[in-house]
């Protein structure tokens, strides 16, 4: 049976959001565009099917690196949905914390922290106090006070975040993953060595369990303790860690994305100060 457009768009969107959640954002890219074109042609008028097909695409760019791509489809998807009425705020704070993503990864830490904290303000003004997406909010806003040296304030963050997910740590399971490695990130830049061990240790086994070991997002938290060895003198751990990480960030997102970028040069400095020893 042949499929309607709207069943079309549905089929390309769930399988490009599926390759994505997988870590394999290059088999993503081809899938979501065309489920964009297609809403774009046969929803004009349809706000609410175009912003949430603008935001997919989004989510890819950015796992991509294409931020300045991504910043555009967050932007035109907020405008859509601005004249929305009070029912569709949390997809507006969604908007506004992917906005804080972006702007974080792109290193403009004032612009990224009034995103996260105007999506923050937003959900909190809706959503109950124990809401997971909440939860991700405050994890987005830690992560880039983190980036800024305001540590107590991102710790505080994560803390409220944690107890939140930890209530349904099965259903929570990526996010607390996320907020388990951006916790020990902040106790590793405080020289809280054994802490940021045990959080990212922990991070590592459920995104293990969850997603794989071949996907991105464990990479990142392999790489984080690669660094935590490093730093507790432990140099060949650390460039165990740093190899393991950087063959998954090749093979899933390039050797030329940041993430893969920043990995090699963990690695080669391990190696290098492996060999004076």
């Amino acid at each position: 049976m042949e499929l309607t457009r709207a069943q079309r768009i549905a089929h390309l969107a769930a399988a490009g959001n599926r390759y994505r959640l997988e870590g394999r954002p290059t088999l993503a890219e081809p899938l979501l565009r065309e489920a964009l074109e297609l809403t774009e042609s046969e929803f004009p008028g349809d706000r609410d099917r175009l912003a949430g097909a603008l935001n997919a695409l989004g989510l890819l760019y950015k796992d991509l690196a294409k931020y300045d791509e991504a910043r555009a489809c967050y932007e035109r998807a907020l405008s859509l949905l601005n004249s929305f009425p009070d029912s569709q705020r949390a997809d507006v704070a969604t908007l506004y914390h992917n906005l804080g993503g972006i702007e974080h990864a792109r290193k403009d830490s004032a612009a990224a922290e009034s995103f996260a904290r105007r999506g923050l303000e937003i959900r909190r003004a809706s959503a109950p106090a124990d809401d997971s997406t909440l939860a991700g909010d405050m994890v987005a806003l830690a992560a880039i006070l983190d980036g800024q040296g305001k540590f107590d304030e991102a710790e505080a963050l994560y803390v409220v975040a944690l107890g939140i997910l930890k209530k349904d740590p099965v259903a929570n399971a990526r996010e607390l993953a996320v907020a388990l490695n951006d916790l020990g990130a902040n106790y590793a830049r405080r020289d809280r060595l054994d802490e940021a061990n045990t959080q990212l240790a922990t991070a590592v086994e459920l995104k293990t369990r969850q997603l794989g070991v071949q996907h991105p997002d464990r990479a990142l938290s392999l790489n984080n303790l690669g660094f935590v060895h490093e730093r507790q003198g432990d140099i060949d751990r650390a460039a165990e860690l740093y190899a393991e990480a950087l063959r998954v960030f090749e093979q899933s997102l390039g050797h030329d994305h940041p993430k893969t970028r920043d990995c090699r040069r963990n690695y080669e400095r391990a190696l290098a100060v492996s060999s004076r020893m």
